[in-house]
């Protein structure tokens, strides 16, 4: 229903990110930036803050690996003097509607994770041009990525960020089809909750 609605009034997927407040002070407490704004509280971003957390706790060591020979990027990082600013996301690598033989449709995604360093330009952090591929958050989102439909059947939040995507491909699917939906389809959803924190210590730094 969530899905449907953004994809109706703002044609495309729901997006979220965590992004610190102060990019200039490496203390900087985060901030959770939901698109459209109106997700904040909803089960739609309540699912992809703690899938982008917990992604975060994993790949920093934070918690324990959800498969075996999986390192973090602190046992990844092979110079402890080194320092660096990096992100990570999840991506849909691939999407499709399939049609079963009974001609039900079924939304299919392939998922993975991606990692880029960051830069201070002036007051803004941005992508470097070129992120090595041996930098240790690199290696994690290839990891990751490797694994990521054992890891989702193994970690619920994962599990419930795939289910969301392949609610965003069908009722992408739905809207760009023309099909007449009655407004119960876009009042099925819980109404927004009051929202917790929207800006939290960087796990980094809670270590």
């Amino acid at each position: 229903s969530i899905a449907l609605k953004v994809r109706l009034l703002d044609g495309r997927e729901p997006l979220f990110s965590l992004d610190p407040v102060d990019p200039t002070n490496s203390k900087s407490l985060q901030k959770k930036v939901f698109d459209p704004e109106w997700l904040a509280g909803t089960s739609v971003g309540e699912v992809m803050f703690q899938a982008d957390y917990h992604l975060k706790e994993l790949s920093m060591g934070a918690s324990d690996q959800p498969v075996v020979g999986m390192k973090s990027c602190m046992e990844n990082c092979h110079d402890e003097d080194e320092t660096w600013q990096a992100r990570e996301w999840f991506v849909v690598r691939k999407a499709e509607i399939q049609l079963s033989d009974d001609n039900v449709v079924i939304p299919f995604v392939k998922m993975g994770v991606e990692a880029r360093e960051q830069v201070l330009k002036g007051s803004s952090l941005v992508d470097a041009a070129v992120t090595r591929s041996n930098h240790p958050l690199v290696k994690y989102a290839e990891a990751f990525t490797h694994s990521f439909d054992l890891i989702a059947e193994r970690k619920s939040v994962i599990y419930h960020l795939r289910e969301l995507a392949k609610a965003s491909v069908l009722a992408k699917f739905m809207i760009e089809s023309g099909l007449r939906l009655d407004q119960s389809w876009f009042d099925l959803a819980e109404e927004a909750k009051t929202t917790s924190p929207l800006e939290i210590p960087q796990l980094w730094l809670e270590r």
